[in-house]
């Protein structure tokens, strides 16, 4: 029964977190660029945190000061910049493109784990590998010249992102040894939105003439696909292994396709669609443990 509970608390954050390029194209109909739009999630997380904590559990404010640096690249690059890349990947392409490009992070670990930490692979791992860039190929439509061209630069963007959460994950591992998940969301939004202040400060006369719909928009970013989402997903792994759980989360990128074409009437061609089943298989592959009892 727990274990039931954990993967629907997964199968739950996933959903949540397969809106955020939706509601971020929802927003972006507004003409806020990506880079503003996350600098405003990461302060609404990061003061919607402080406070609780603040109150009821000060010491999940202290840091060692020697983890100041490690926290301070943290925040920069695996949380603001790479929050910046998917959004920017989002307004290149489309919401399900990005979900896609985002999911091959698992591949690129794999990878990384093998070409820099010389650990051994099977060929089931290269064979989820090849399945996975194989099927984000197709979603992005390598076989159409002229449209990889003119998405060219939310291709990057989505690489990127993914890339740079390949990084976060392996932060993450390191510092939860010694902090709580809470934390680690308030300290990484936090660092993030003050670096990304000082890069959109000039835009402070325009926040003052957004529309409510859009200020409606950035709440819900930050509030439900951002804290509602890490919350459930944090929560789920009391009940289920981070490893076997993580094949659930692959709801993510379905969950963002199938919301974009409801809401935002995309449309799919079969080979994109081949190619995001494709991908599904590579990552589920990589996922996989089996129980060994």
């Amino acid at each position: 029964m727990e274990e039931g509970y954990g993967y629907l608390l997964i199968a739950m954050a996933s959903i949540l977190w397969g809106t955020l390029g939706v509601l971020g194209e929802m927003a972006f109909q507004y003409a806020i660029t990506p880079t503003l739009l996350i600098m405003l999630r990461l302060c609404i997380s990061s003061f919607t945190l402080f406070f609780p904590i603040f109150i009821f559990k000060r010491e999940l404010l202290k840091i060692n000061r020697h983890d100041i640096f490690f926290f301070t690249i943290f925040g920069l690059f695996p949380i603001a910049l790479q929050r910046v890349a998917y959004f920017y990947a989002v307004d290149f392409t489309t919401a399900t493109v990005a979900a896609m490009l985002f999911y091959t992070y698992p591949a690129i670990v794999a990878a990384m784990s093998v070409f820099f930490f010389k650990k051994t692979i099977t060929k089931k791992t290269v064979l989820a590998i090849i399945l996975t860039f194989l099927g984000a190929s197709f979603t992005v439509k390598i076989y159409e010249t002229s449209s990889l061209i003119v998405n060219l630069h939310g291709i990057l963007f989505g690489l990127l992102s993914s890339a740079l959460f390949a990084v976060y994950v392996a932060m993450v591992k390191r510092l939860r040894n010694d902090y709580s998940s809470w934390t680690l969301v308030f300290y990484g939004d936090g660092i993030g939105a003050i670096a990304l202040t000082s890069v959109v400060g000039f835009s402070r006369p325009e926040v003052t003439t957004f529309p409510v719909q859009l200020w409606l928009l950035i709440f819900t970013i930050a509030w439900i696909p951002s804290l509602l989402g890490y919350f459930l997903y944090s929560h789920a792994l009391k009940y289920v292994e981070a490893s076997r759980g993580s094949v659930v989360s692959i709801i993510e990128p379905v969950s963002a396709g199938v919301l974009s074409v409801i809401v935002l009437a995309e449309t799919l061609e079969s080979f994109q669609v081949l190619g995001i089943v494709l991908a599904l298989i590579g990552i589920s592959l990589l996922f996989y443990r089996p129980d060994k009892r």
